[in-house]
């Protein structure tokens, strides 16, 4: 299967209040499938958060939904998607553990 890179950039009620670890949690679940989405998600100083992910694209776009309804006290305004090139995710690490929440 194809796997394209996505840039994720998630506003609302996003940073503290779990977003991070139940989306990591949620892309844990995902790749006990059997489909590995490699990535990464971060706090941004402007109080959203970023996610980049590589996986196929019914794998994305479970992760689209899981981003869309967040942790019970956050509170999701807006979502923007792209596909991204690996030129542009220079700070974003993929490995063989998967997804990583970047502090």
């Amino acid at each position: 299967m194809d796997k394209t890179l996505y840039e994720f950039l998630i506003f609302g009620k996003v940073q503290g209040v779990g977003y991070r670890r139940f989306i990591k949690s949620k892309v844990e679940q995902i790749n006990l499938q059997g489909v590995l989405i490699e990535g990464s998600i971060k706090n941004l100083k402007d109080g959203s958060v970023r996610v980049i992910a590589r996986g196929d694209e019914e794998s994305i776009q479970t992760l689209r939904r899981y981003l869309e309804v967040g942790p019970i006290r956050s509170s999701i305004t807006q979502i923007q998607s792209r596909i991204i090139g690996e030129d542009e995710c220079k700070e974003h690490t993929f490995n063989l553990d998967g997804f990583n929440v970047i502090e």
